[in-house]
């Protein structure tokens, strides 16, 4: 039977938008990433799409915002993790939510409020130029509900810093079946779990994409905005400007900004080696 997006979400932890964008939007995006890069191979931007207002309309469009009340429930809003990318893809498998070990932390803790935020990521090049394809590992957003403590062990030792670093140096798969792997077209969007792990693949030529997220306004919601605002300061993102929070809020989609002093339990923070690698890669 069917599984509507709601149930294909919380079980996998992602599902795939097809042409989410259409043929002028991807154009237009594509000629505007080039511009921002500035002739550069490897290019990216945290908080971009909320730098550059040319980007905005994404954040409002229709079928994603459908998309988002679908799977995250009707009061869904606005949540300020967004990024911009060309010719970048991801190292290691990770994940991009607060507290990345499992069972520890808040965001692992759903006894009082439900964990309903998604990241999407929106490609913008051809697979057959390209041979990008994001990876990510089922279930893995709710390892102790859905996974047997070996495949925990397993999963958790082929996606250790020590996996990905022999990975990353020899090509080697070492995840193997564990992860389903989703090539993309142009416009296409993955829309996924922060929890879950995930990681980009080797690619040809010329990447582009646009990283957008949405949540439902509880705890989880604030830890995370707080998390990459005030925590992560080493990714510079920002407030929402006055003009994007006037759109925001005449769409109902305005979620009213976390306290600076907020404490979160068990924030994950890259070591200097995590963030010196990272760097090389961008």
């Amino acid at each position: 039977m069917m599984r509507s997006h709601a149930e294909q979400f919380r079980r996998n932890g992602f599902l795939v938008a097809k042409g989410l964008l259409d043929g002028d939007d991807v154009e237009r995006y594509t000629r505007r990433l080039k511009e921002l890069a500035g002739g550069k191979d490897r290019w990216t931007q945290a908080n971009g799409v909320n730098r550059h207002p040319e980007f905005w309309p994404v954040i409002f469009n229709a079928r994603l915002l459908a998309l988002m009340r679908d799977v995250l429930g009707p009061d869904v809003r606005y949540l300020p993790h967004n990024d911009l990318h060309l010719g970048f893809s991801s190292f290691a498998w990770h994940r991009d939510s607060v507290n990345r070990d499992v069972g520890i932390g808040p965001d692992w803790d759903e006894s009082v409020d439900p964990y309903r935020i998604a990241r999407v990521g929106i490609y913008l090049q051809r697979f057959e130029e390209s041979q990008f394809k994001l990876g990510l590992i089922p279930e893995s957003h709710r390892p102790k509900a859905a996974l047997t403590p070996a495949e925990q062990r397993r999963i958790g030792l082929r996606t250790s810093k020590v996996a990905n670093v022999f990975s990353g140096l020899s090509g080697v798969d070492l995840v193997g079946g564990d992860a389903e792997w989703v090539g993309t077209e142009p416009g296409d969007a993955v829309i996924f779990d922060p929890r879950i792990l995930h990681t980009g693949s080797k690619f040809h030529g010329v990447k582009y994409s646009m990283f957008l997220a949405y949540g439902i306004e509880n705890s989880h919601f604030r830890h995370h905005w707080h998390y990459y605002l005030h925590v992560r300061t080493d990714l510079g993102y920002t407030g929402i400007e006055d003009g994007l929070a006037t759109q925001l809020e005449a769409a109902g989609l305005l979620a009213t900004a976390p306290p600076a002093d907020l404490a979160i339990e068990g924030a994950w923070v890259p070591s200097p080696a995590y963030t010196y690698v990272a760097r090389r890669f961008k």
